[in-house]
């Protein structure tokens, strides 16, 4: 065999450089084809040019596959792992040596291998289920499972989703949603439940306002004194429930029998004749606990108002006290409409109340439970619910830390005087409405009574008429309440008793009245029996 150019083994002078320049071209072919840089070669023939594409070709496309955020395989129809990129090793928590070559059954969910067989058997398919990792865990996963043909070879190919940030945005979309439905709930529980009272109130007004008798005219004032307190109670619960959240309800401690109190609330009820219509028993022993007073009573009025919304008329409510161990223990059970399964979880959830008849006749807000919760729970206590199921009635249980000694008996107490001594009273209010009730209130009762409508002109009134009291409004136009009883203050010394009205409550509020120069702090709506008694003082 001779080369071309070449006559009995002599090589052709003149071909010899075009030769040498070949041999070095296929040398550096060679070179680049093992260093990866040649993806395909063109070979020119007699049959014209032709393509061959190299293994390093596929380079490009298994860094792809290799930086998918995906977990990507290639199986056999019988299930074994022919290739697996590197985000499948890691939901895992496999090497992918370890999973090369070895079944998939091992990695997928016990109770999902099924339906990857049959996804599997089709060639395709798509399903969600759960990735088993090596250390037990279950990754909720979507499969998807295709088939390719590469070299005349048929393979299979899945690609495996982690669904965990999917199934939170899920939630949190859920969430969300729900929290909506909730506020929309609410808001017209609450519209509802503003205008009836508002409702019955300008009914009453116009009673007043028309000719009538005495009858019509005392029951309608009763209906005003009692519509009034319930709005009083409804804006109560809501901001109690709002500084519960926020963690901003302050606790009075003080030595309280649980019976006492029970028996303080049921009094109260029955005096506006709310219990009338139930068969109440009491079974209470004294027991002390360290708390606040006004807070334990709010408890037990919001539980017993809970039983006798949902408990039918005569049904009957049982009312318990008892020492349990270290427990302080009230219980309050009814007949009532009970309550299901599905909502004794959540009863004390903000809002969250059973099914209701467009009248809803039982009314409320869905915030009692919730409040009672919270207040327990600030005491250091538990609270807890409990129903056979609905129309089978339910018990709520207060557990509260008691004390383990009863503390000493009171000393007598001293009698407040009926009725103030007539005194000059100074009304700095900037409502008109307000302004005049005010006026009308303390003129029944025998004082000389001014009125201002700003702080400015307020405090040059007390400068002129030297009152005895000053009832002044926080929320003032100009300058606000604080500002004039400083001024005050600075001009007469001690010659008046300054008292502050004020929608804010906290101890906060309270501490920054008095750090102005005020005597004494009341929270709007001021409740007229206890102003007579802060006037007597």
């Amino acid at each position: 065999m001779t080369a071309p150019g070449m006559a009995d083994g002599a090589l052709d002078p003149e071909q010899a450089p075009k030769l040498q320049r070949e041999l070095e071209e296929a040398q550096e072919t060679l070179r680049a084809i093992r260093q990866g840089e040649v993806d395909a070669l063109v070979v020119e023939s007699p049959h014209g040019a032709q393509l061959f594409t190299l293994k390093s070709a596929e380079q490009p496309y298994r860094m792809l596959v290799e930086q998918m955020q995906e977990g990507a395989l290639t199986l056999t129809p019988a299930g074994d792992v022919l290739y697996c990129n590197r985000r499948f090793a890691e939901l895992v928590g496999a090497a992918p040596e370890t999973i090369v070559g070895g079944p998939i059954g091992p990695f997928v969910a016990e109770a999902d291998r099924p339906l990857l067989a049959a996804a599997l058997g089709a060639g395709r398919g798509k399903y969600e289920g759960h990735v088993l990792a090596v250390d037990g865990r279950a990754v909720p996963a979507l499969f998807s499972v295709g088939t390719f043909v590469a070299d005349g070879v048929e393979s299979l190919c899945l690609v495996v989703t982690d669904l965990i940030e999917l199934i939170r945005t899920r939630a949190a979309r859920a969430e969300a949603e729900a929290a909506s439905q909730a506020k929309d709930q609410f808001l017209a529980m609450l519209g509802h439940e503003l205008r009836n009272p508002l409702g019955a109130i300008s009914s009453a007004v116009s009673v007043l306002g028309q000719s009538s008798t005495p009858g019509h005219d005392r029951r309608a004032r009763e209906v005003i004194a009692h519509q009034t307190e319930h709005l009083s109670r409804l804006v109560a619960d809501l901001l109690d429930v709002t500084r519960g959240t926020l963690g901003k309800i302050e606790l009075v401690r003080t030595a309280i029998d649980v019976a006492a109190a029970v028996r303080r609330c049921l009094a109260t009820l029955d005096s506006t004749e709310k219990l009338g219509q139930h068969v109440v028993t009491v079974d209470a022993e004294p027991v002390w606990v360290e708390a606040d007073g006004v807070r334990i009573e709010q408890i037990v009025m919001n539980l017993m108002s809970n039983a006798l919304k949902f408990t039918p008329r005569g049904g009957a409510i049982k009312v318990a006290v008892r020492r349990e161990g270290d427990d302080a223990v009230l219980r309050v059970a009814d007949e009532g409409a009970g309550i299901s399964a599905e909502l004794l979880p959540v009863v004390f959830d903000l809002f969250v109340q059973g099914e209701r008849n467009l009248d809803r006749r039982a009314g409320g807000l869905g915030v009692g439970l919730s409040l009672v919760r919270r207040l327990v729970e600030l005491h250091g206590g538990r609270v807890e619910a409990a129903s056979p199921g609905q129309g089978r009635g339910s018990v709520f249980t207060v557990r509260l830390p008691a004390m383990v000694d009863a503390p000493p008996a009171p000393g007598p107490s001293v009698e407040a005087p009926a009725r103030a001594q007539r005194q000059r009273i100074l009304v700095v209010e900037d409502n008109a409405d307000n302004r005049e009730m005010m006026r009308v209130l303390l003129e029944s009762g025998g004082h000389e009574v001014h009125e201002a409508a700003d702080g400015v002109s307020g405090v040059e009134l007390a400068v002129q008429l030297e009152p005895d009291v000053v009832l002044i409004d926080i929320g003032l136009p100009g300058i606000d309440g604080y500002q004039v009883a400083r001024q005050i203050r600075a001009k007469l010394r001690d010659r008046s008793r300054l008292i502050a009205l004020s929608g804010y409550g906290q101890q906060k509020d309270r501490e920054r009245a008095f750090d102005a120069g005020f005597d004494d702090h009341l929270l709007k709506p001021v409740d007229p029996a206890r102003l007579l008694v802060v006037l007597s003082a």
